[in-house]
């Protein structure tokens, strides 16, 4: 399984080598445009990353390559495999992106990027890495079962209902505190929603000291990657390509 994972990773790299200047321009210019909050950056750098992992899936899926693949010796397995890691490699250079245009904004304009500097701590590298492992937890299954395109909006429809259900459950997950009630009635009608992520991501904030939290954490994201990939497997290995 290692060989075909890695020509797989090796394949996307090559494909897509004429993106990576014009990726980096857009990342920082996006980033730049969205820095004044740091919940938009985040969300940004997010959304950014996992158009940048999707891109060899959907040049695959325009030029149908998938039954080539599918039908060179060896077992799908690796081809699954060589989805993943090249998500992965995706999602590190997300990373790297992610952080390195947070810090040339402090360096360029200081005090105005100031509410930034969370986001370059250890807790904002494992949020990002966090919420890009579990889109493309979710994502990839859903991918190998329906294809690119219907996977993709299938994912998105999913994400849009799970935002709205937040939105909705917010006051009841995170009660309002002090005078937030007011901020949330000029705010409007997202500002419960994202008072609520506040106030979680405050409780987060002390997550690291938690030895058990960390290990029943990792465990958990362990779990999710082994069920997930199981799911694209299958999902594949029944597919008629």
């Amino acid at each position: 399984m290692r060989a075909p994972m890695l020509n797989h990773l090796r394949k996307d790299l090559r494909m897509t080598r004429a993106f990576w200047a014009p990726m980096v321009f857009s990342y920082g210019a996006f980033m730049l445009v969205f820095f004044e909050s740091p919940w938009a950056f985040l969300a940004a750098g997010l959304i950014l990353t996992f158009i940048m992992a999707a891109v060899p899936m959907a040049i695959d899926d325009r030029y149908r390559t998938d039954p080539l693949f599918a039908g060179l010796p060896g077992r799908r397995t690796g081809l699954v495999a060589g989805r993943y890691l090249s998500w992965g490699f995706a999602v590190m250079a997300g990373l790297i992106l992610y952080l390195g245009a947070a810090a040339l904004l402090l360096l360029a304009i200081k005090s105005k990027a100031a509410h930034l500097v969370p986001l370059l701590s250890m807790r904002g590298g494992l949020a990002f890495l966090v919420a890009s492992a579990l889109a493309a937890l979710a994502f990839l299954p859903l991918y190998f079962r329906f294809g690119f395109w219907k996977g993709l909006w299938i994912f998105a429809a999913g994400a849009v209902c799970l935002g709205a259900a937040f939105s909705f459950l917010a006051p009841v997950l995170a009660p309002p505190q002090g005078g937030e009630t007011a901020g949330a009635a000029t705010g409007g009608a997202f500002a419960p929603a994202v008072q609520a992520l506040i106030r979680i991501a405050g409780e987060a904030a002390r997550f690291p000291r938690n030895t058990a939290s960390c290990l029943g954490t990792t465990a958990g994201l362990l779990l999710l990657a082994f069920v997930s990939f199981r799911l694209s497997l299958a999902f594949y290995e029944k597919r008629d390509l």
